[in-house]
């Protein structure tokens, strides 16, 4: 009763959602574009423009694909930080983001006639799964989730679909809001792309890398409010340091920061470079013909390493859970006890955090100064999920309307359970953090020099471990390395795109 009673409300609230204009049979060829009737007019008044908006891919009435099934290739349901959430809820629970991913696939299920079933990988990182059906043509993945790092290797290898040809041979719409248009732009190349990221999945977002503060700690200096700071555009470096520096103290006396002192900061090394992106900083900048091309050397790279060295390298004030060797969960804990003003981590460890006794907030990553126009993030390339779509698929019409139908339901139910209900409301502690989080998973940068593994981000992680500050002399031993990796890639597409 209760899978029933769910599921009759996610219907009633979807049912304007995915109307029909035409008739199309159960073949594979593209059918004509229907007209969306469900846009409100000009002269529709007020109410229109308070009404909520429900999203709706242009699918003819009567497409029906027989009860075929629709297999999504992802990561292991095996309920680690990076196992599936997105694909493997099987009944209702009374969690919000698994009945949320039920209902989603279940409504896309009846509104085709299809029955979306999820495969599984043996680890994030798996690329063997996928390039073994393709190279087999089996056709058993109708699209599949690669770590973003992966989809690079995978495009140039003949392994995924280039993804606007694949739109123009049927009714995938890669323009339609659902999908991340910051990923579309960023990492085109040369017109070309082979990833997505939008609502049809939310394991990419777990990977944003963000700053918490802790409130305790911040009234018990008397320091000012990081949200009024935000708001006023202040949140910098700059700003952040000059915290930072200001709650550190060695609480049980012994002439040595461990563990069991008070931090400014406790971080992992990989901050320096999204502190880098953060501010600003571009590792590589596309020319006129959308080639990337190495633009990361810069005096603002080097400012930057200047400033975050004051205190990420600072052993007084700063916590590297990567410089002393210990796993994520001593930082965790030591969070959660009130032993540092700010923690850098993605956004997954903001879930950890909800059993903290003491409130937290959730920030931005920081700008360079306040001249900066607006804040940027990126994702972890390890494990950020992009939605890719297998090269031996050719049910171009099928594919299109099913993981388009899949996006706009994503929007209207995966969406808000993800955002609006766990992060604004059952994770973080306070309603100012739902500016925070609208600007951070917005704002999302993809750098193709960070995402593409030239050399550039590990040079920076052994930096920031080792303490090193001098960026000019320790990116001129890896130039020519990165310049023919980068090269490499270029040319790989190239060959793509003849």
């Amino acid at each position: 009763m209760k899978k029933l009673i769910s599921l009759a409300l996610c219907l009633c609230l979807m049912l304007p959602v995915f109307a029909g204009c035409s008739e199309n049979g159960n073949t594979d060829e593209p059918a004509p574009a229907p007209t969306n009737t469900d846009v409100p007019s000009a002269d529709a008044g007020d109410a229109a423009e308070t009404e909520p908006k429900s999203f709706r891919a242009n699918i003819p009435e009567g497409t029906d694909y027989g009860g075929e099934t629709f297999t999504v290739l992802t990561y292991p349901n095996d309920g680690g930080i990076w196992g599936d959430v997105d694909w493997s809820a099987e009944e209702i629970t009374g969690e919000g983001l698994n009945d949320a991913v039920y209902n989603r696939m279940k409504y896309v299920d009846d509104l085709l006639n299809v029955k979306v079933t999820p495969a599984y990988m043996t680890g994030s990182g798996d690329t063997s799964t996928l390039t073994n059906s393709v190279n087999s043509a089996d056709g058993a993945y109708q699209i599949a989730t690669l770590a973003m790092q992966n989809s690079f290797s995978m495009a140039q290898n003949g392994i995924t679909h280039e993804l606007n040809a694949f739109a123009k041979n049927g009714t995938l719409d890669l323009t339609a809001p659902w999908w991340d248009g910051n990923i579309l732009g960023d990492l085109s190349i040369m017109g070309m792309n082979f990833a997505l990221t939008g609502d049809i999945g939310t394991m990419y977002k777990k990977s944003i890398g963000v700053i918490m503060f802790n409130k305790v700690i911040l009234a018990d200096h008397q320091l000012d409010n990081p949200y009024e700071i935000m708001r006023e555009g202040g949140w910098t470096i700059d700003r952040m340091v000059e915290m930072g520096t200001q709650v550190s103290e060695d609480l049980d006396g012994d002439g040595a920061m461990t563990q069991e002192d008070r931090f400014g900061l406790i971080c992992f090394c990989d901050m320096i470079a999204l502190a880098m992106i953060g501010c600003d900083v571009d590792f590589c900048s596309k020319n006129e013909s959308d080639i990337p091309e190495n633009t990361f050397m810069s005096e603002r790279a080097v400012s930057v390493v200047e400033k975050l060295s004051t205190l990420m390298y600072n052993p007084d004030i700063t916590y590297s859970w990567s410089r002393a060797g210990v796993g994520e969960q001593p930082a965790f804990a030591m969070y959660q006890s009130d032993k540092s003003l700010f923690y850098y981590g993605e956004l997954h460890a903001v879930a950890t955090m909800r059993d903290m006794d003491s409130d937290f907030g959730i920030m931005p990553m920081p700008k360079y100064d306040e001249s900066q126009d607006g804040y940027h993030h990126c994702v972890n390339p390890n494990v950020c999920a992009t939605i890719v779509i297998p090269k031996d698929n050719i049910q171009y019409e099928k594919t299109g309307y099913v993981t388009d139908a899949l996006g706009a339901a994503s929007k209207n139910i995966l969406t808000p359970a993800y955002y609006e209900i766990n992060l604004k409301g059952k994770v973080s502690r306070d309603e100012e953090s739902t500016q925070s989080l609208d600007i951070i998973i917005s704002s999302i940068k993809y750098d193709i020099g960070y995402l593409g593994g030239f050399g550039i981000s590990s040079m920076l992680y052994s930096m920031a471990d080792s303490y090193n500050t001098d960026l000019a002399s320790q990116y001129q031993k890896i130039t020519k390395v990165v310049n023919k990796s980068l090269d490499k890639m270029v040319s790989k597409f190239e060959a793509l795109a003849d």
